[in-house]
């Protein structure tokens, strides 16, 4: 509009005070924001070099994000709507995650949990995957904003198979991009991308240990966790996955067949709400989690009498 605006004044089709007026209706915008954000989570927006970036407060750091500017879902834009993004997940996993701990990042989408590992503890390793490619250029944009290293994110995801799958980029929630097209809407792009399973990629990346790993895949978890049971049992980190029931419908199966797929390596399922964990036993039409924790028995005791 501002583009459309300043051409029709150069081509004098706009008279100098009424072009003036109707360019300060959309230059005010600023300073509401600027009320907008003050004594919130939003320390600033800054518009440089053709871009936007904001600086979000998460859990006493400060998390530098560029964001796709058509994603509404987007993170930034979910701290403008709603004041932050998942706050009690990420003060909650933050809490139980140590310094020297290997983290896998599946899903990373533009790297909320990626970079408040990396920024708040002091030897973490974190390998964030990642298959979207538009996607992927900004988690590294991120990376780079925060001053981090990009050598640990890569541009697949994980799943049961290994090979070229067709995905389908919502362009306009870019986090409900998947497998599938979960929304059934027209303004999804198909788009190839790679997919690996875990029990192949770990051994490449040369660590000794597993301790966590986030799992948000957009209805697609099960394959991942298909894809990576001998690591999963090799290892026994502390799992955190997004088990939605009306995404898992999409991939023919139910949040139970993930709980049953773990159960069977001695983990158990729990639900977090403010900062302690709740077992589920399973998961029914009258659950109102979509976020869980699998902790194994034997390795995540501490965990089990601190949190319960």
């Amino acid at each position: 509009m501002l583009k459309e605006l300043k051409q029709s004044f150069m081509d004098k089709q706009i008279e100098k005070f009424d072009y003036m007026e109707r360019m300060f209706n959309i230059h005010k915008i600023l300073y509401e924001y600027a009320d907008f954000i003050n004594k919130s989570h939003i320390s600033d927006i800054t518009i440089k070099d053709g871009d936007v970036y904001f600086n979000l407060l998460s859990n006493g750091v400060e998390i530098k994000m560029a964001c796709i500017p058509y994603d509404i879902t987007s993170v930034p834009f979910n701290f403008l709507d709603f004041g932050s993004y998942d706050a009690d997940e990420t003060k909650f996993l933050l809490d139980i995650v140590k310094d020297n701990y290997v983290i896998l990042d599946i899903g990373a989408n533009l790297g909320w949990y990626t970079l408040n590992c990396l920024k708040t503890k002091k030897k973490v390793t974190v390998f964030s995957f990642e298959p979207m490619p538009d996607i992927y250029s900004r988690l590294n944009r991120n990376l780079i904003l925060n001053g981090l290293q990009t050598k640990n994110s890569f541009n697949f995801g994980l799943s049961s198979v290994n090979g070229e799958i067709d995905f389908f980029f919502d362009t306009e929630r870019c986090g409900a991009s998947s497998m599938v097209n979960l929304r059934d809407t027209e303004k999804a792009v198909k788009i190839k991308c790679s997919v690996k399973r875990l029990d192949d990629v770990f051994p490449l990346l040369n660590v000794g240990r597993l301790d966590f790993i986030k799992c948000d895949v957009e209805g697609a978890e099960k394959l991942v966790f298909d894809g990576g049971m001998e690591t999963i049992r090799k290892y026994r980190p502390i799992i955190f996955s997004e088990l939605l029931r009306k995404w898992a419908k999409k991939f023919n199966y139910h949040p139970n067949d993930v709980i049953k797929l773990l159960s069977a390596v001695e983990y158990d399922c729990y639900a977090v709400n403010q900062g302690k964990i709740q077992k589920i036993e399973k998961v029914t039409e009258e659950t109102v989690e979509t976020n869980f924790l699998f902790l194994n028995k034997n390795k995540h005791a501490d965990i089990l009498l601190k949190k319960c």
